[in-house]
């Protein structure tokens, strides 16, 4: 898997005018996706110039690696420690979501469990409703299957745009027919756990997402608030 410092390798390979071990393509790709290592170019980039402006004439170019990182090492370390703790709270995040859709899984199931008991005739207990344990198991196993996933992500948090569909198409979906029945005074407790539950696990799910790929919600306002010039 290409990292960041593979990348930044490679960019200030070219700017010594050395050949990269990663093609311009696969460079320009990456840069194009990743805020940390377009500004490390940005960076990079402008320190060059400013050297090679007050290179002496006639002496020949020195390697510029060492000075290039010196000059962009304590950036590129704030941001990659910036980076490292969103996506770190980004999986715990995930993790303890997990964790809760383990217990309400478990909770549900057990809330289910008296709804078959047959008398010791073999016919059903008084109180027994198989039609809604079938749906009290359902509804569990879909939980038991958010939770395997979201703990999945938290594992591999490069996973989590394989699960951000789903998540959010189950919170657009539970949303619509929530806010019918909130119009229609009819809404119960249960659909507005699983609304959050679901909504919870989208944001999380984007966040670990945003973090794994170096995107900072700072950078984006800062961008969005930028001046043009």
């Amino acid at each position: 898997m290409l990292t960041h410092e593979q990348v930044q390798a490679a960019i200030s390979a070219q700017l010594d005018g050395e050949a990269p071990q990663l093609s311009p393509d696969v460079i320009e790709a990456h840069v194009s996706g990743c805020s940390e290592c377009a500004a490390f170019r940005d960076k990079a980039a402008a320190l060059s110039r400013s050297l090679s402006v007050v290179e002496p004439a006639g002496v020949p170019p020195h390697d510029l690696s060492d000075v290039i990182l010196a000059g962009v090492e304590p950036e590129w370390q704030r941001a990659s420690s910036a980076r490292q703790a969103s996506l770190t709270l980004a999986r715990v995040a995930l993790g303890v979501l997990s964790l809760a859709f383990v217990v309400w899984a478990v909770v549900v199931v057990v809330s289910a469990s008296g709804l078959t008991t047959l008398a010791s005739e073999g016919t059903l207990a008084d109180g027994a409703d198989p039609g809604r344990a079938h749906l009290l198991m359902e509804a569990a196993a879909l939980r038991f299957g958010i939770a395997s996933g979201l703990a999945f992500a938290a594992w591999r948090p490069a996973s989590a745009p394989g699960l951000l569909p789903v998540a959010c198409t189950m919170f657009a979906f539970l949303c619509g027919f929530t806010m019918r029945d909130f119009a229609l005074g009819s809404v119960a407790a249960g659909q507005v756990y699983i609304l959050i539950g679901t909504g919870l696990a989208t944001v999380s799910l984007g966040w670990a997402w945003a973090a794994d790929r170096g995107f900072l919600l700072h950078d984006a306002f800062r961008a969005i608030s930028a001046s043009p010039r």
